[in-house]
C-alpha cells in the first residue's frame, strides 16, 4: 500500500504517461492486470478514450485502501467545462498498477 505522498507522486506519473502515450502508460501495469470502465472489461486504449491525453490533468490522490484513487481532470475546451473522473487503482509492491477500475 502506498502511502498518501507516495500516492500523490503516483497520480502525476500517471497522469503523465496517460498523457504521452499508450507504450509509456502500459508500462505502469503489471502483467495481467485487470482494466475495467464502466464495470465492464476494457483495454488501455479504451481508458484514453474516456480520459483523452490531449485534454486530462492530475487533480489529486486519496488512499482508500487497498485503491489508491486518482483523479483526472477532462477538459473540454469547446464547452468550457470539466469532468472529474475516477481511476481507482491497485498497485503492487513493485509499483506497478494490477486493477484499474475507471
Amino acid at each position: 500500500m502506498l502511502t498518501y505522498d507516495q500516492a500523490r507522486q503516483f497520480g502525476k506519473l500517471y497522469t503523465g504517461a496517460l498523457n504521452t502515450g499508450i507504450e509509456q502508460y502500459r508500462a505502469l501495469f503489471a502483467p495481467g492486470a485487470e482494466v475495467t470502465v464502466g464495470g465492464e472489461p476494457a483495454t488501455l486504449d479504451r481508458v484514453r478514450e474516456v480520459t483523452p491525453p490531449d485534454r486530462s490533468g492530475h487533480r489529486g490522490a486519496r488512499l482508500d485502501p487497498p485503491e489508491v484513487v486518482l483523479t483526472i481532470r477532462v477538459r473540454d475546451r469547446a464547452a468550457g467545462s470539466a469532468t472529474d473522473i475516477e481511476h481507482r487503482v491497485v498497485v503492487d509492491h513493485g509499483g506497478r498498477i494490477t486493477r484499474l477500475t475507471v
